[in-house]
């Protein structure tokens, strides 16, 4: 008999990149420990087009977004891309894309609708690793969000598929021609939109129900693939977002920037940790991995570290050589997790002390984030091997399975469900005997 993941979420949503807090944390759940494809897999489902934007998850349905038609591609692996001759020296694609939003039901993967979001050609290349569909959707009871980079559009539709509104905030080009990644946070009403660039940076945040925009932050120039970050300490609630040489926190309400840190190579790929204590967050220094920062709740003003010293104004901590690759860290059970060049690595949430690094075998690259459910984490390779270990502060796996696919999306927990998003489908995996709704 299959040990399980014990207690279902409350709720079952899984409404934004990295769950309900946008942290990659939610409670125990009873997905599998073991898959494979003969195993624990409920449903397989072709999704048309590409994109590796994450399957979130609304009462019973499942929202994906994806790039539709000849300007887009299959993504390359992380190793194929690396090797691929530099595409932002050729010419933009002159294939049409349709870029939509799909909705599924939860129990079966039937699709229920799909709408097109924008037409037309993309004006910027992309890596051939990355897709033209890679910012996961927001969704609340009202429907649904999507943000698509490439062209710059934010659409919104009701839980019918039913146009709501739309806006164009506009397309830039991106560092390398990566292309973009940045997914929009919805809280309370207004829907956050992180557009960092090589030409016009900002941070906007929309009305949910009519998409005017209530406020705007200019950032400058400089690329950023991550995603802004709700803090939630006893003290406020802040919006955080890391560019390449900037990050900050800022009154979700009113756009005021609250603190800074400038100057510094900021991780732009992968976005920030967070829990009630603290905010964790690293920087990389030329050919080396950078600092891993812990900072406390409460900061005002500049943090810039005094002349000389690499402490910033309000850490917890710092630990050298340990900040996180693409894959954004997670703190769970008392611990931080990061990932970075195939190993895992456990850090003290309280004191900074590493607890362990280990290599992650045969998952190879990870480019998908972690996510922690209850006392376990789960990590997704590029690969399609799949493991779930303790989240603890000793390195222990626990279970696992491997996918005949690529994935470069972080994994989604809905209910009883773990859904994984690949190049090929989108894949339920479920433990026999549990039910089948949200």
């Amino acid at each position: 008999m299959l040990t399980l993941l014990a207690l279902a979420l409350s709720s079952g949503d899984w409404p934004q990149f990295r769950g309900p807090a946008g942290n990659g944390v939610v409670p125990a759940a009873a997905i599998p420990l073991e898959w494979s494809e003969s195993e624990n897999v409920a449903w397989r489902i072709d999704v048309p087009g590409h994109g590796w934007s994450q399957p979130i998850v609304v009462g019973d349905s499942i929202y994906v977004t994806t790039a539709v038609g000849d300007g887009s591609p299959a993504p390359l692996t992380y190793q194929a891309g690396v090797d691929a001759p530099d595409m932002s020296k050729d010419p933009v694609s002159k294939g049409e894309i349709d870029w939509r939003v799909c909705a599924y039901d939860l129990a079966s993967g039937a699709l229920r609708w799909t709408a097109s979001a924008a037409k037309g050609q993309a004006r910027f290349q992309i890596h051939p690793s990355n897709t033209h569909a890679s910012e996961t959707p927001a969704a609340d009871a009202h429907g649904v969000y999507a943000y698509f980079g490439s062209t710059g559009t934010v659409a919104a539709f009701d839980p019918a598929g039913k146009p709501r509104w739309k806006v164009e905030l506009g397309a830039f080009p991106t560092e390398d021609a990566f292309g973009t990644g940045s997914s929009p946070v919805l809280h309370e009403g207004r829907l956050f939109v992180q557009c960092f660039n090589e030409e016009r940076s900002f941070l906007v945040a929309l009305d949910a129900e009519t998409g005017k925009e209530l406020w705007r932050v200019e950032r400058g120039t400089g690329t950023a693939w991550n995603t802004p970050v709700l803090w939630r300490t006893k003290s406020r609630t802040e919006l955080v977002a890391g560019g390449k040489k900037h990050i900050a926190g800022y009154d979700p309400a009113s756009g005021k920037e609250l603190w800074s840190l400038e100057g510094l190579m900021m991780q732009n790929s992968s976005s920030p940790a967070c829990d009630g204590e603290r905010l964790y967050f690293g920087w990389r220094i030329p050919k080396a991995s950078g600092p891993l920062i812990a900072l406390t709740p409460g900061q005002s003003g500049s943090l810039a570290p005094k002349p000389g010293e690499s402490a910033i104004v309000g850490q917890a901590w710092q630990t050298a050589s340990s900040s996180p690759g693409m894959p954004s860290p997670v703190s769970a059970g008392g611990q931080v997790f990061t990932l970075s060049t195939g190993f895992l690595s456990c850090f003290d949430a309280a004191s900074g002390a590493q607890r362990f690094k280990e290599r992650l075998e045969g998952t190879g690259s990870v480019v998908a984030s972690p996510i922690a459910v209850g006392e376990r984490l789960v990590v997704v390779g590029e690969s399609g091997k799949g493991l779930v270990l303790a989240a603890s502060p000793r390195f222990e796996v626990v279970g696992g399975g491997e996918l005949g696919d690529v994935f470069w999306s972080t994994p989604t927990v809905a209910g009883d469900a773990l859904l994984l998003r690949g190049v090929e489908h989108l894949y339920c995996l479920r433990a026999p005997g549990t039910p089948k709704g949200g």
